[in-house]
């Protein structure tokens, strides 16, 4: 089957129609898939995470943030650091409020707080 064909198949069917698809063509259950197939693949730098419910996503993105107003040589020590934090893939739902929530430097267009030097 081409791309075309598959398309055509597909056209205006829902997730369940697609899923017994996979199952009666292929013998795929959707739902024994790792997550990277599912999911996709997220990248980012690993800054420390924030437990959620712990705070106002909107109200305390600032306050997470480090701090703005540092000498030059402050600034450079913890771009240094950040440049140490790793930058990871993972196979994470980012349409749910969780991964956003524990993230909430992703959101404010500033650096999180960087994790501390092992």
């Amino acid at each position: 089957m081409d791309n075309r064909a598959a398309e055509e198949l597909l056209a205006g069917t829902v997730s369940g129609d697609k899923n017994e698809i996979l199952f009666s063509r292929f013998h795929i259950n959707y739902n024994n898939e790792p997550e990277m197939y599912k999911k996709g693949s997220v990248v980012f730098r690993d800054y420390e995470l924030v437990e959620p419910g712990t705070h106002n996503v909107q109200a305390d993105a600032d306050a997470i943030a480090e701090p703005v107003s540092m000498t030059k040589s402050q600034t450079e020590k913890d771009k240094k650091r950040r440049n140490k934090a790793r930058i990871v893939i993972e196979h994470l739902d980012i349409i749910k409020d969780d991964f956003w929530d524990r993230r909430p430097w992703l959101l404010s267009n500033k650096p999180g707080k960087a994790p501390k030097e092992t």
